[in-house]
């Protein structure tokens, strides 16, 4: 099940940030876990993912487009 969250960091060289989720929690991400391979973050930007709680890092990673609803 996907979850909303925001963007804290994203280093663009290294290719890894983290997401703060709905609930609060810290996830890591790498762009290896995004949908979209050539997609830029920058701190604030909304992004749906799935949560994976074993080692709290997100996958499926993608920024939400107002353009969708």
């Amino acid at each position: 099940m996907k979850m909303r969250g925001l963007i804290k960091w994203y280093k663009p060289k290294k290719g890894y940030g983290y997401i703060v989720g709905a609930d609060g929690e810290l996830y890591y991400f790498e762009l290896i876990n995004c949908i979209n391979k050539n997609e830029l973050f920058i701190m604030g930007d909304e992004v749906l993912f799935v949560p994976v709680f074993e080692g709290e890092y997100a996958k499926q990673v993608e920024k939400v487009s107002y353009e969708q609803y």
